[in-house]
């Protein structure tokens, strides 16, 4: 697991209360009892505040699991640092 999965699951346990052992890659977010809608946004916002990222509403749509959420921030995350390396 890179810093950027590392940030994106201990973000995502501690917004949604979930203990680090119990995330695994193919939970499903709707399967965490507090992943309401306005929980899984404090995460987007967190995760884009510590990352120094900017998510599209749009992407966010698709994502089903824990394990899709961090692959699309680790995505924008490389996306970033090859940008910032121009």
């Amino acid at each position: 697991m890179n810093d950027v999965s590392r940030e994106v699951y201990r973000i995502v346990g501690e917004t949604l209360r979930v203990p680090p052992g119990e995330l695994r890659p193919d939970l499903p977010i709707r399967a965490i009892p507090n992943a309401e809608s306005i929980k899984m946004l404090t995460v987007i916002l967190k995760v884009e505040k510590q990352l120094d990222l900017e998510i599209p509403d749009e992407a966010t749509f698709g994502i089903e699991t824990v394990g899709q959420f961090d692959e699309l921030v680790r995505m924008l995350a490389a996306e970033r640092a090859a940008a910032n390396a121009r």
